[in-house]
């Protein structure tokens, strides 16, 4: 077993798959999927989600070497989340992306129980600044036909084993 932690971080648009890819690399490989949005739904007045979102994430870390979460990648506080996780572990960035009119219909259509509630004119507000978002990409996962899940597992499987 490796001493190296390693964090799986799926960014992309609300309703461009970062949940069914996380859930289904959960159940197939030794990754753990941590979903984040019942945490920030869970969350008291004056709370920072960003710190408990990452006080789950070091919790889970003790247990396991590999950990995926989902985020848009952006908003107040994402960048010194990113650099207080980074400065712990290893990250795999993985961009998810689809056309953003099929990531609206998604997210229209989903169960909206375990997902926070945004307007429609916030959702696309979000989803342009979430597909515009650059970062070092170690994989790039166009999910705009729904990718087959053995491609995606493949995927994941190829930079879960690279340096």
């Amino acid at each position: 077993m490796s001493d190296q932690k390693i964090l799986f971080m799926l960014i992309g648009p609300k309703g461009s798959g970062k949940t069914h890819i996380g859930t289904l690399v959960h159940q197939n490989t030794d990754i753990v999927f941590l979903r984040v949005e019942p945490i920030w739904l869970s969350l008291k007045p004056d709370e920072d989600g960003w710190k408990k979102v990452e006080a789950v994430i070091d919790t889970l870390f003790r247990k396991h070497d590999k950990v995926m979460i989902e985020s848009l990648g952006i908003g107040e506080g994402f960048g010194n989340f990113h650099v207080s996780l980074a400065e712990k572990y290893s990250f795999k960035l993985i961009r998810v992306f689809a056309d953003l009119e099929t990531c609206f219909t998604r997210v229209r259509k989903r169960n909206t129980a375990d997902h926070i509630p945004v307007s429609d004119d916030k959702l696309k507000e979000y989803n342009k600044n979430a597909s515009a978002v650059t970062y070092p990409w170690d994989l790039e996962i166009n999910n705009n036909d729904l990718t087959p899940d053995e491609d995606i597992l493949d995927a994941i499987q190829s930079i879960n084993f690279s340096e």
